[in-house]
This record gives structure tokens, sequence and C-alpha cells, in this order.
């Protein structure tokens, strides 16, 4: 269950630095916009649907993760989080996807995509691995019965190859945060060789954790590096509060462990 918790604080943490951007690792498309004819903009207010959404997997051939078993987590018309579950059926291990989810209700179309970093969160997708996920659908501005279809968009597998179309380009948004984790990371072992685990709690109080972002990069990128530096942070933040500074320093060095071969 902590488990849980942690990768949707993780998850939020990654949406929160897109929207700041505008782009999106809660990537949406579509507007809300109707199928055939435009509504106007006083239809377009959130409304809850009468019954609980109907959720679906797309069925895709050759795709490297298969979604499964999607279904809304409660009966309940108002709540809005789904879950499902991600194999991988291919003989490579996955370290990061994405998941894209397409609703209508209504004649409303509208689709969005979530990210997952199995490399902050916690191992690699090993091959014919199965594990539980979640999400949260897209409320459309109809009261209409919601009809939520999965399916996977995105695959980063551990050797730096990906499949899939990357329709809201996370290969950059992963490849900047990585970089920020590695960067980071290896700044706060400096600190903690020299100081010891509350020398680097005290460098992020004093926003250590801001490092300085690389010029040459796409806004993908840069919106992946900001976000990593955040989760980096967040995660030391988190080791303290659950086995204090020795935890701090075993969670510091799986991190340098884990990302030293970024460039």
């Amino acid at each position: 269950m902590a488990s849980f918790h942690y990768r949707r604080l993780l998850l939020k943490l990654l949406t929160l630095g897109v929207l700041t951007l505008c782009l999106s690792v809660l990537s949406r498309s579509g507007d809300n916009l109707p199928l055939a004819n435009t509504q106007n903009a006083g239809q377009h207010v959130r409304q809850t649907p009468t019954k609980p959404a109907i959720v679906t997997t797309r069925p895709q051939a050759n795709a490297p993760l298969v979604v499964s078993l999607a279904r809304p987590v409660s009966s309940a018309p108002e709540n809005e989080d789904i879950t499902f579950k991600v194999t991988n059926v291919s003989s490579k291990p996955i370290r990061a996807y994405a998941i894209k989810q397409e609703v209508e209700a209504g004649g409303i179309r509208s689709s969005a995509m979530t990210f997952q970093a199995l490399y902050l969160t916690g191992s690699a997708l090993q091959p014919n691995e199965s594990r539980d996920d979640f999400d949260t659908y897209w409320v459309l501005s109809s009261t209409e019965e919601h009809h939520v279809t999965l399916s996977a968009d995105y695959v980063e597998f551990s050797d730096g190859t990906n499949w899939g179309d990357d329709s809201a380009r996370y290969a950059e948004t992963s490849a900047g945060l990585r970089t920020a984790a590695h960067m980071l990371s290896k700044k706060l072992l400096n600190i903690l060789n020299a100081g010891g685990p509350s020398a680097v709690m005290n460098a992020l109080e004093a926003g250590g954790a801001n490092i300085e972002l690389p010029a040459g990069h796409s806004e993908q990128w840069r919106t992946g590096f900001r976000s990593g530096r955040i989760i980096v942070a967040e995660r030391l933040k988190r080791a303290q509060n659950t086995g204090g500074l020795d935890q701090v320093e075993r969670e510091l060095r799986q991190l340098v462990e884990r990302f030293k071969g970024v460039d």
C-alpha cells in the first residue's frame, strides 16, 4: 500500500512539472471537442457522470507491453480512479512506459497519457512479469456514461531502446529526468562524503536540488529534468521520514549506482 501511494506521489510531481510548462506528463488532447459539432463554452463545465465508467483495453499486435484487466476502482460514478494490469511480453526489461487513455461520453472525445518511470519508482518490469497499475480518467463535460479505452503508447527498455508512437515525446522527457537524477545524486554524494547524511538534508532544505538546467535541449527534455530534480529530493525526504538519516545515505547511494551510467 505504501508503494502504491509513493508511486502516486511521484506521478503527481511529474504532472505538476509538466502542467507548469503547459506541456503534459499527463498529456491532454482533443480539448473536450464533440465528435461533430462544437459546443458552446457554457457546456464545457465539468459534470459528474451518472454511471461508473466502462473501461476496456485496445488490442495491439506486436506490442511489448500488454494492458489487461482494466476496470473502475469503485462502482461510485463520481470516483474517477481506474486500475489495470501491465505485462511485459518482450524479451527485455522495461524501465519506463506511457499508457494512453481515450475517453468518450455523450458524443465528446478526449485523450490523455500517463508516464511511469520505473527506474525511479522501483525495479524494471522483467520479461513475462506483470504488475498492477492505476490512473484517473479524464472526465468530459457530459453526464453520460464514460467509455475509457487503454493502450500502450510508449515503452522504454533498460538497454535504452524504445517502442511505440511516443505521441507525447516521452523519450525526451525520460532522458531529461534521468540526467537530473544522475547530476543531483552525484552532487549530493559529494556532500554526503564530506559531511554525512545530515549535510545532504541541510543542502536540500537550502535549495541544493536546484541544479542548473543544461542548455541545448528541447522543452520536453527540460520538463523531465525539472521533474527529476524534484523527485530525487522528495525521495530522500521520504527516506528520512521512514528510516532516518541512515536510510537517507542508503537511498542516495542506490540512486548514484542506478544512474551512474547516464551521460
